[in-house]
């Protein structure tokens, strides 16, 4: 996975997960998508996600903010903030402000998540 930085603060973001946009399977006539082609990152710093397509550009990720960013309790999705702060991802703790806290894990594909409330 190549290293980018964040095009709003300039910190380094991290590689979360990978999946199929879909575009290049019906482009292909495969009628839908088989092989990921969209990469998703995080910026901590700035509470902001970014996806790349392939090898184009970062852009803005809304299903990553929703990922990251959004509160898992399925009576709250009020916005998540990051809690403590470290160089190490998965020492990363969030919260919303109705008190319900996440922190950050690795994934089996090497990839980052947020584990439920703690």
């Amino acid at each position: 996975m190549p290293a980018f930085t964040c095009p709003d603060c300039d910190e380094p973001v991290l590689f979360t997960f990978m999946d199929t946009a879909g575009v290049g399977a019906w482009k292909r006539g495969d009628g839908f998508a088989t092989v990921p082609d969209t990469s998703h990152f995080v910026c901590f710093p700035c509470a902001k996600c970014w996806k790349q397509r392939q090898d184009g550009p970062l852009t803005p990720d809304i299903v990553g903010d929703i990922a990251f960013f959004t509160c898992r309790n399925n009576d709250c999705g009020a916005a998540l903030t990051v809690t403590k702060e470290s160089a190490v991802a998965t020492e990363i703790e969030l919260a919303c402000g109705n008190g319900h806290g996440f922190r950050v894990v690795a994934t089996d594909e090497g990839g980052l998540t947020i584990e439920g409330e703690k």
